[in-house]
């Protein structure tokens, strides 16, 4: 998961520099697809797992492509306009959205602990949005609507991991992003520059790794187990935000960030204890 969140924070670096050139956001989600799907293509003919790509799940996959394909196209337009890092911080919504929603959907055990931290660290979202404040801005509703989106990717990839392979699942999440994107690109269209499609290049690498890894963790491990390190992200997405842009978080931000991050650590904690008493 921190491997994965490493990856999205430099996929979000790379888009906000794209989006802040003014190219559409249809052209950026289209332009990565297409990158991702030839370079995870190639990946897997050279290490000959097509097999991991057979399935007969196609209507499911579907409907993951649909709250994957909305999860981007919401955050890079939010991005256009708004810092790394408080874009980010918002959409640390999703890991609670996820632990929370893992209890109906997939019966997961959800204790009072967790749920006291799950809304806690809402809270925490919540103070970055600052509603009601002169300083809201309505942009950042985009990226609480990006946050939920993921979540709920996140939860799908629970739901295929029964049939389907990291590999295959990451695959066709790609290639159906890439061509509905693709569908809108000639009436967006605008030329690439060789320094922007460098920056196209870096972003596609960190999405591949960012989804490889998330993906991944989300296969292999309970959703309340590996969701709070999502909360990793923030750390690079700072750094990146005040490298890159000279962005530095308000104290909004750093109160609900503070808040949110406070809620992931316990619920490490946790979850960390309990691993060491079962294991006793």
């Amino acid at each position: 998961m921190i491997i994965g969140m490493i990856g999205m924070a430099g996929t979000d670096a790379a888009g906000k520099w794209l989006m802040t050139s003014d190219y559409s956001v249809f052209q950026v989600v289209a332009i990565r697809g297409w990158m991702i799907v030839v370079i995870l293509t190639a990946w897997i003919l050279i290490k000959r797992r097509t097999a991991e790509l057979r399935t007969k799940r196609l209507g499911a996959h579907a409907f993951r492509l649909v709250l994957a394909f909305c999860g981007p196209i919401l955050m890079f337009s939010a991005l256009a306009t708004m810092p790394l890092a408080d874009v980010t911080v918002i959409i640390f919504g999703s890991p609670f959205l996820t632990t929370a929603l893992s209890v109906p959907i997939f019966k997961e055990k959800v204790g009072r602990h967790r749920w006291a931290m799950i809304i806690i660290g809402f809270i925490g979202v919540i103070v970055v949005l600052r509603p009601g404040a002169t300083l809201f801005d309505p942009v950042a509703i985009l990226a609480l609507l990006a946050g939920v989106a993921f979540a709920t990717v996140n939860l799908t990839a629970r739901w295929l991991r029964d049939t389907e392979t990291t590999i295959c699942i990451t695959f066709y999440t790609m290639v159906g992003m890439a061509i509905l994107a693709s569908l809108a690109l000639p009436f967006v269209w605008q030329p690439i520059p060789l320094t922007d499609l460098i920056i196209f290049v870096i972003m596609a690498v960190f999405t591949l790794i960012g989804y490889l890894g998330m993906t991944g963790a989300f296969v292999m491990a309970p959703v309340g187990v590996v969701a709070p390190f999502e909360y990793t992200v923030l750390i690079f997405a700072v750094i990146l935000g005040f490298v890159i842009w000279g962005e530095v978080p308000d104290s909004f931000v750093w109160t609900g960030a503070a808040i949110i991050i406070a809620s992931g650590v316990y619920l490490m904690h946790r979850e960390a204890r309990a691993h060491k008493l079962e294991a006793n």
